[in-house]
C-alpha cells in the first residue's frame, strides 16, 4: 500500500504529509490511542452512519494521523537525513524505516518576485509493509473513520489526509496528546474534564514548567495540577458537591478568573491562598445552612472572588444572594454575579448610615436635617442614585436577623457614616470604633466619618467625651439650622468629591 502527498513543515514546525487516500486504506492502517482518545460514541456513531449514506452535503476536514520514525530508539540517522532533506528541499529515494520506505520528488519554480530564487514543492511516496508492527495513531477523525466497516460503499471515499512524522516515541506521546487537546477543546461531545485529564494528569508528557509557560495553557493550569489531589473532602464537605464531579475543570476555571482579575498571581503561593479561602467559604455554608442548598458553580467561583479579594464585602454578598435567592438558580456566570453585585455595591456606597441615640426628640430633630440636606445635595447634582440615608431602627426589610448583624452590615457598606455625639451614647461610640477599625484594617488613613455635637443640648460630660476622638472630621454648633445644616452640606459634597 502506498500513500502519496505534499511533504512539508506545517507553518514551520511538525513535518506532514499530506494528500487523499481511500477511507477504507486509512482504517486499516490506522488505531484510536486509548490513552487519549475517547470511546465511540454511540450516538455520533450513527449520526456519522446517516451522513455518509446521505452524502448530499459530503464533506470532511482531515483525518488526522501520526505516526513515529523512529519507535524503539531516539533520533537515528535516517530521521535527521529525512528531516535536513526536507528542509533544504532536495529528493531523496528510498529513505527506510521500520515500518515504511519514503521517497521524494522535489519540483522547483523561479519566484515571481525575485528571479534568483526558487520555489519547491515536495511530494513523497510513503511505500508502506505488508503487517505493519505500530499502526499509525489517529488524533482526529476517530468517529469517522471507525464508521467505515458499517458499510462497504465507504471504504471507497477519497478521504484527505495529514499524517505527521514524529522523530521518536517522545515526541510522539506529548504532540499528539497537545494537538488532541486543542482539537477537540471545544466539542461538544468531548468534556473539558476529559481534555484536562490529558493534560494535568501526566506530568511526563506535560512538565511542570511547560504548564506555567506555554501559550496554550499557564500558571491556571499548573495551580490545578497542584490542587487537583490535594482537595480533602472531609475538610471542605460543604463544597463537594459542586468540585467532586469535574475537579480540574473547577479548578482551572477558577485559578483562570482569578488570575485574570488580579485576585491570585502567577506564583506558587496562590494555591495556598485558594485553599484558605475555600476553607473560609466551607465555614459561611455551616454559618448560612441555606447556601447548602446550592449547586450553582458560579456561586461557589463568586465567594471565592470576593474571600480573596482585600477589602471585599463578603458578608454583604451572601446576604444579597440569600435575601434575592440567588442560589437557587441553578447555573450562573460567576463574572456576571460579581459584576451585579458591584453594582449593588456601589449604590449602597450612596448610602449615609447615621449613629444616633433613640428616644430622643433633638436627634430626631439632627436626622430629619440631615435627610434635608441630602436631598438638596442629590437634586441639586443630579445624582442617580441619590444620597440615601438610614438608621437602623428605621430599617424593615422583611427578613429576620440579628439586629448588631444588620448594623455592622449596614456600616460596612455605606459610604459615610454620621456619628451624633451629643448626649454620649455608648452605641454611637461602639459603632464609630467599629468605622475607625475597618479602616485600619484596610490600610486607610481616615475613616468614611463625620461626628458632631449640639452644645445647645450637650452637658459638660457630653463635650467632653464627645471631642476625646482625635483626628476624626468634627461639627460642633448650638444652631442646628444655622450652622449646623449649612456645614454638613459643605461636608457631604466634598466627602463625595461633589465639590472640589
Amino acid at each position: 500500500m502506498k500513500l502519496k502527498g505534499v511533504l512539508d513543515f506545517s507553518l514551520g514546525n511538525f513535518l506532514c504529509l499530506r494528500g487523499f487516500a481511500r477511507m477504507g486504506d486509512l482504517y486499516s492502517v490506522s488505531e484510536p490511542d486509548p490513552s487519549f482518545q475517547r470511546n465511540l460514541l454511540k450516538l455520533h456513531e450513527k449520526e456519522m452512519v446517516a451522513f455518509l449514506r446521505e452524502g448530499e452535503f459530503l464533506f470532511f476536514p482531515e483525518v488526522i494521523l501520526c505516526t513515529t520514525l523512529s519507535p524503539d530508539a531516539d533520533n537515528t540517522e535516517e530521521v535527521t537525513q529525512l528531516f535536513e532533506n526536507v528542509r533544504r528541499g532536495q529528493h531523496f529515494a528510498n529513505l527506510k524505516f521500520p515500518d515504511y520506505r519514503l521517497s521524494c520528488s522535489v519540483n522547483k519554480t523561479k519566484s515571481g518576485t525575485d528571479l534568483r530564487t526558487y520555489d519547491t514543492f515536495q511530494t513523497a511516496t510513503l511505500e508502506l509493509n505488508t503487517k505493519l508492527a505500530h499502526k499509525f495513531s489517529r488524533i482526529d477523525g476517530n468517529h469517522r473513520l471507525s464508521a467505515t466497516p458499517k458499510d462497504k460503499r465507504f471504504e471507497a471515499h477519497n478521504t484527505p489526509f495529514c499524517l505527521l512524522l514524529f522523530r521518536n516515541t517522545t515526541e510522539a506521546s506529548r504532540f499528539s496528546r497537545a494537538l488532541f487537546h486543542n482539537i477537540n477543546y471545544k466539542s461538544v461531545p468531548l468534556t473539558m474534564e476529559q481534555n484536562l485529564k490529558l493534560i494535568l494528569d501526566d506530568s511526563s508528557l506535560f512538565p511542570d514548567d511547560k504548564l506555567k509557560e506555554h501559550e496554550s495553557f499557564g500558571w491556571p493550569y499548573y495551580h490545578a495540577r497542584k490542587l487537583n489531589n490535594g482537595l480533602d473532602f472531609d475538610v471542605f464537605g460543604n463544597l463537594k458537591q459542586f468540585i467532586e464531579k469535574e475537579p480540574r475543570t473547577f479548578l482551572v476555571n477558577q485559578f483562570t478568573f482569578l488570575t485574570q482579575n488580579d485576585v491570585l498571581g502567577d506564583n506558587e503561593n496562590a494555591v495556598r491562598r485558594f485553599k484558605e479561602a475555600l476553607v473560609k467559604i466551607n465555614g459561611l455554608f455551616d454559618a448560612h445552612p441555606a447556601l447548602k442548598d446550592s449547586k450553582n458553580r458560579g456561586l461557589l467561583a463568586a465567594l471565592v472572588y470576593y474571600e480573596l479579594k482585600k477589602g471585599a464585602p463578603v458578608a454583604s454578598f451572601v446576604r444579597w444572594v440569600l435575601d434575592n435567592h440567588l442560589h437557587l438558580i441553578e447555573q450562573s456566570s460567576s463574572a456576571d454575579l460579581i459584576g451585579i453585585f458591584n453594582k449593588v455595591l456601589e449604590s449602597r456606597k450612596r448610602t449615609i448610615f447615621v449613629s444616633m441615640p433613640f428616644g430622643k426628640a433633638k436627634p430626631d430633630d439632627h436626622y430629619a436635617i440631615i435627610q434635608r440636606v441630602c436631598k438638596e445635595v442629590s437634586d441639586a447634582h443630579n445624582l442617580k442614585p441619590p444620597l440615601k440615608v438610614d438608621r437602623v431602627d428605621w430599617f424593615h426589610d422583611g427578613t429576620s436577623y440579628e439586629i448588631n448583624d444588620k448594623i455592622i452590615e449596614m456600616m460596612s457598606d455605606c459610604g459615610l457614616l454620621i456619628g451624633n455625639l451629643t448626649h454620649c451614647n455608648p452605641n454611637v461610640y461602639h459603632e464609630i470604633g467599629f468605622i475607625m477599625g475597618k479602616a485600619k484594617a484596610e490600610g486607610k488613613d481616615v475613616a468614611n466619618m463625620l461626628l458632631f455635637l449640639d452644645d445647645s443640648v450637650a452637658d459638660d460630660k457630653d463635650k467632653f467625651v464627645g471631642f476625646n476622638l482625635r483626628g476624626i472630621k468634627q461639627l460642633r454648633f448650638t444652631k442646628p439650622e444655622v450652622e449646623f445644616a449649612p456645614a454638613l452640606r459643605e461636608n457631604i459634597e466634598r466627602f463625595f468629591k461633589l465639590k472640589l
